[in-house]
């Protein structure tokens, strides 16, 4: 590899042809593996789409990445590695950046600075990362892959999580794979009325902090993030959602977010028995069990608004009778 790289990098500052786009580096890359191995064994491409790495070359596989955007980071391939050729554990990454142009290698496992969470969870490479993603976590590559698919979810989303900034949601890595989202997103005022009223219903229970005074900033900063995170939904006016005479009935007049609740009390039930409990660690800070999560949201409630409890006016006595 040392020999392959400083061959090509003295081809590059020369101007030769071979290293302008992703297409023909890769080409490059095997045509010099191609000729120093050719004693030795024979190294093939496997240059169909998806295919993870691109070269193999005795008993070793090569990716190859390229870049013109000044920048020694990229995405690597997914987590999950469906599309790894079986036939190779030990990886090295070849890394142009022709905006230099240079030329550089590292084992794939050091270059790995972290995971980036898209469609799906995939490596993010940086050829100046000193601590790799492997030593953070405390276990090599070989063994994450041996690892089963729920404890890859539950490494990814703790690593992540504590990345993410103040205000910053996660969109939600589930480890039993369950939670899924829509392809595309969806608006909220073209749900249908049964969907809007579950949708509000999670995001009330979710997010008692609705119940903030109406000068403080940003009280349903962590609603709008629900819905769109656990829904795909977007709610342009997240406020209205909970305040607009719409949802507090025919009556006018009053607390319309208390009407609001109570209106929908049988949804929140329901959303208080079914929902993980992952996610009420994520956006309460802590693990409640089924039957006392809802006592325990009018307490987060109360604490929001002490001046005029919710819990003076909402009960869910009827709707937890009603579900027997």
């Amino acid at each position: 590899m040392d020999h392959t790289v400083a061959v090509m990098n003295t081809e590059v500052a020369t101007g030769m042809d071979g290293y302008s786009n992703s297409k023909v580096f890769k080409k490059t890359v095997l045509k010099h593996l191609g000729m120093l191995c050719a004693n030795r064994t024979n190294a093939s491409p496997t240059f169909r789409d998806h295919a993870f790495p691109d070269i193999l070359v005795n008993g070793f596989g090569i990716e190859v990445k390229h870049s013109k955007r000044g920048s020694w980071h990229g995405t690597g391939n997914s987590i999950f590695e469906s599309t790894k050729d079986q036939s190779v554990d030990k990886i090295a990454l070849v890394f142009c950046r022709y905006d230099l142009p240079e030329i550089r290698w590292r084992w794939y496992e050091d270059s790995i600075k972290g995971v980036r969470v898209s469609h799906s969870p995939r490596y993010m490479i940086d050829m100046d990362n000193e601590n790799h993603f492997f030593s953070e976590i405390g276990l090599s590559l070989d063994q994450f892959r041996q690892t089963d698919l729920r404890s890859q979810m539950k490494i990814v989303k703790d690593h992540v999580q504590k990345r993410i900034n103040p205000g910053e949601r996660l969109w939600w890595l589930d480890e039993d794979q369950e939670h899924t989202l829509p392809a595309s997103v969806r608006l909220y005022r073209l749900l249908d009325r049964e969907t809007k009223a579950a949708i509000r219903a999670e995001a009330s229970l979710m997010c008692p902090q609705i119940f903030k005074s109406s000068r403080q900033k940003g009280k349903y900063d962590d609603a709008a993030m629900y819905i769109l995170t656990q829904h795909g939904v977007l709610a342009p006016h997240t406020r209205d959602l909970f305040t607009a005479g719409s949802v507090a009935g025919t009556e006018r007049g009053g607390d319309y977010l208390i009407k609001g609740i109570q209106s929908n009390t049988v949804q929140i039930v329901a959303a208080a028995q079914r929902l993980d409990d992952a996610l009420f660690v994520e956006y309460w800070g802590e693990s409640c069990a089924p039957e006392y999560r809802l006592r325990r949201w009018l307490e987060l409630a109360d604490h929001y608004r002490p001046d005029n409890p919710p819990s003076d006016y909402i009960s869910f006595a009827e709707s937890v009778e009603g579900q027997k």
